[in-house]
């Protein structure tokens, strides 16, 4: 039996081993937690894009919070509410403006923080008008997500199209 400095030691060295270990497992775990989080994330801004391309409100009701503290950003004004996003940007812009409409995203970039994350994007937007007439802009949008009950919802969106060109 080991007694005295060398059995202080050997106890050091083994807490040292397991206090590290705990940490390594731990790290690991938040890096797939992050991996898992960039995945769901991901996933919902893929129907986000179809709640787009469909003008979806039963979908789009899915991908976004329901709070009142939800908010929109977009060149036709600021939304608040999930209402004021469903009737602004779904009802009264992509359903009532347009027979068509495709967004294709470009240059997407997702991270995840805990319970909130963002995605960041180009985007070219092509669409049909209610007149036939061919219609197309480009811009960039950020999400801001948050993790609800679970979860990953929409809780801000902020939009902006190109300058006009001089």
């Amino acid at each position: 039996m080991v007694t005295g400095p060398t059995m202080i030691k050997r106890t050091w060295t083994t807490l040292i081993a397991i206090v590290s270990a705990s940490f390594l497992l731990s790290a690991c775990g938040r890096g797939s937690d992050v991996d898992q989080g960039k995945r769901d994330v991901q996933q919902v801004f893929e129907t986000y894009l179809e709640t787009v391309k469909m003008a979806d409100v039963t979908l789009a009701s899915q991908v976004w919070s329901q709070s009142q503290d939800v908010s929109a950003v977009t060149p036709l004004g600021r939304l608040t509410g999930w209402e004021g996003v469903r009737d602004g940007l779904y009802i009264n812009f992509l359903q009532k403006a347009f027979t068509e409409r495709s967004l294709r995203p470009d240059n997407l970039a997702i991270t995840v923080s805990g319970n909130t994350a963002w995605a960041v994007f180009d985007w070219t937007f092509a669409a049909k008008l209610v007149n036939g007439q061919p219609f197309s802009s480009k811009g960039w949008e950020s999400h801001v997500y948050q993790k609800i009950d679970g979860r990953w919802v929409i809780v801000h969106l902020h939009y902006s199209g190109e300058p006009p060109r001089q």
